[in-house]
């Protein structure tokens, strides 16, 4: 019994369709970039007060690494596992993989300025926060045209 309970969950996991992983990882990277605009939209928002918690802002912007990390995991976990995708897939996943570049990119600069003082650098980490949200947001939508299947 104990040797057909492996082979049977192996056949029930080959018989899962391509699509419903694909629409996991899909749900992944949606909720990564939900959290990534929702933490930017509080580190803009917190920013436009006179008087915010330096140390508040630097701890929302830390909050984000792991969000940011989880898409590129995401990203390099299924271009090594799907290489063929359709024509049209396969412009929508590199626009995708362009817009998580972005937000590293954004996240990035934004810990540095936040790294050499969230006082100094307040307008400029409010505008890269700002950015961030607006890139997180518009990920989202180009991760649900991939959903279309």
């Amino acid at each position: 019994m104990r040797t057909i309970l492996p082979a049977f969950s192996c056949l029930i996991l080959a018989a899962i369709p391509a699509a419903a992983l694909e629409k996991e990882l899909v749900d992944q990277i949606v909720q990564s970039a939900q959290s990534i605009g929702r933490d930017a939209s509080g580190v803009s928002t917190a920013l436009k007060t006179k008087r915010f918690d330096a140390a508040e802002v630097t701890k929302q912007i830390s909050a984000m690494d792991g969000d940011v990390a989880k898409l590129q995991e995401l990203v390099a976990g299924f271009d090594s596992t799907h290489p063929n995708l359709s024509e049209r897939d396969r412009a929508d996943w590199n626009l995708l993989k362009l817009k998580v570049q972005l937000i590293e990119l954004f996240h990035g600069q934004k810990k540095n300025l936040a790294a050499e003082g969230v006082a100094k650098n307040r307008d400029v980490i409010r505008a890269h926060a700002s950015g961030l949200a607006e890139r997180a947001q518009k990920l989202q939508q180009t991760a649900e045209k991939l959903r279309r299947g």
